[in-house]
């Protein structure tokens, strides 16, 4: 059965068409992803759908009484003085309603117990409240919040005191409590750690409705998706039946082919403006009125044709970075025996790890969130302010390039221009260039330091990490903030890097293309296994 039928959508925000010709439908059990570069209309497409943005034209017919549970990408920042436990029942609204109904005319009959009328309407709502599933919304919460393997002390806290993980959860429980037949996930995986992805995974296969994703997790893409919707630079979507990987390789496809007709049409034209000009070359010097005409019919023809032929493909500009990498380092490049850290109520974080990671490898950390991977970085950075015992050892003539999980500036206030050119102490003309290649515009580089998103701040880090001569890359989650085709221009950095790699991640792709070995952080002790992360998933 159809739960989504979508139709030539468009939208226009007075700049510019942001896509105009969008079409899918989902049937039960289906999973469609939505791909393309950032600013295409991905997350729009979504809010329309949850009616929370209007469409310019087209249509989105939804299956009648349908519920639709939206997860919106920017929840971690939600502001809520509330409790956990009250922002969850949000999710059952007309219940809700009945039930504060129910309780003001509980006071009313408290205060005036012989009012039958009122009596007679408390009654008859009850039943509706109890036959809507009103006893069961406390059992329903319980539910999602096991599954998600959330703490129950959370549902007594303000929502304001939780993490950006943490918030993101209750965002995704609120959905999931709905039982919704079509849920609308905008980067579900931002803030999670790989088991809850992984639960999430499960609850998505399982899931008897329909469902859109976006998200720059293409192990996650890969996954879940049987439909892939991409929406090309002309704002125009194609539906893919395959999941990520096959998509790329029929992108590619798809890519030749035009590419092919595009020179073939091109040939055409060239041939067919050629022969126009020897016919009228021929008849200037005949003087012949009717070889000059047929000249002019064909050079118009051609013309014709240019005007309706094939769009030259877009190729995807790459930037063109390597880093500037000293192979001449330590043998050992980090040595810990018996590192402890705790907090100052006594809390163990790490208990007595010993990890030994020589020059050359490629490290992943894994472990749930807060399971002291972070910490353990910062500690070798030596920027841990948390109490410390036992011994680690950073080789002599390690020169390490570090990208921590959230970027921050010693001055909001800067531009990036400024704020770059004291960072690399390089000409502003040099400085304007290298900028240019991480795609800031001329515009960009004035903007305030403190007004860049996370995307761009990764990027404005990656220019500034490529300007050193570096040996070891610590990076705390590099991959979190960034989109697709960044990602593949930090891999492609990274491929042809020499020296030592050490990172924090959660991306599973990531990981499967660089971790060799892999240290998992658990229960406050570290346990390293060889492989990557489908290596090290066949052993646990």
């Amino acid at each position: 059965m159809t739960i989504l039928d979508v139709n030539k959508l468009v939208k226009n925000f007075g700049y510019g068409q942001l896509f105009e010709d969008v079409s899918f439908s989902l049937n039960e059990g289906e999973s469609i992803s939505i791909v393309g570069p950032n600013g295409c209309g991905k997350s729009t497409i979504l809010k329309i759908i949850a009616g929370l943005e209007s469409r310019d034209n087209g249509s989105v017919s939804i299956k009648k009484g349908a519920k639709v549970a939206y997860l919106d990408q920017t929840s971690s920042s939600i502001k809520d003085d509330r409790l956990v436990y009250d922002i969850l029942k949000d999710a059952f609204g007309d219940l809700n309603a009945m039930e504060k109904q129910l309780s003001e005319m509980q006071k009313r009959l408290e205060t005036n117990p012989e009012d039958t009328t009122i009596l007679d309407k408390y009654c008859r709502l009850l039943d509706r409240f109890s036959m809507s599933g009103g006893y069961d919304m406390d059992i329903n919460i319980n539910t999602v919040i096991c599954g998600l393997n959330l703490d129950k002390n959370l549902l007594t806290q303000s929502y304001n005191t939780l993490s950006g993980g943490e918030k993101t959860l209750v965002q995704l429980a609120k959905a999931l409590i709905i039982k919704p037949e079509l849920i609308l996930l905008d980067e579900p995986t931002n803030h999670l750690d790989i088991d809850r992805i992984e639960w999430l995974e499960e609850y998505i296969k399982s899931f008897k409705g329909a469902s859109i994703i976006v998200s720059h997790d293409r192990y996650f893409l890969d996954k879940m998706s049987n439909k892939i919707l991409a929406i090309g630079d002309s704002g125009i979507g194609k539906v893919y039946a395959t999941n990520y990987s096959g998509y790329l390789v029929e992108r590619e496809r798809d890519f030749e082919k035009q590419m092919a007709e595009y020179g073939d049409q091109q040939e055409a034209i060239k041939q067919l403006e050629t022969k126009a000009k020897e016919f009228m070359s021929l008849g200037m010097g005949r003087n012949s009125s009717a070889l000059t005409k047929q000249g002019k019919t064909l050079w118009e023809r051609a013309q014709r044709m240019r005007q309706s032929a094939v769009k030259k493909p877009k190729i995807q500009k790459k930037l063109n970075v390597e880093f500037s990498d000293n192979n001449k380092s330590s043998k050992k490049i980090i040595t810990t025996k018996g590192l402890s850290v705790s907090t100052p109520d006594g809390r163990i974080i790490l208990d007595g790890i010993d990890v030994d990671i020589s020059a050359g490898e490629r490290v992943a950390f894994l472990g749930a969130n807060a399971s002291g991977k972070s910490t353990f970085v910062k500690t070798i950075m030596g920027v841990q302010d948390l109490p410390i015992q036992g011994q680690w050892i950073v080789g002599p003539s390690v020169k390490i390039g570090y990208i921590p999980q959230i970027v921050e500036f010693p001055n909001g206030e800067q531009s990036l221009l400024e704020y770059f050119s004291r960072a690399v102490s390089l000409p502003e003309q040099r400085v304007r260039s290298i900028l240019a290649r991480f795609r800031f515009s001329v515009e960009d580089v004035n903007k305030r330091v403190k007004n860049l998103s996370g995307g761009e701040r990764m990027r404005v880090k990656l220019a500034e990490l490529l300007q050193q001569e570096v040996n070891t890359l610590i990076f705390d989650e590099p991959t979190n903030h960034i989109d697709i085709p960044t990602k593949e221009v930090l891999e492609v950095a990274l491929e042809d890097f020499g020296g030592t790699l050490i990172f924090i991640s959660h991306d599973r792709y990531f990981i499967n293309k660089f971790a060799e070995k892999i240290i998992e952080f658990k229960g406050g002790n570290a346990t390293t296994y060889l492989g990557n992360y489908d290596d090290y998933k066949e052993k646990n």
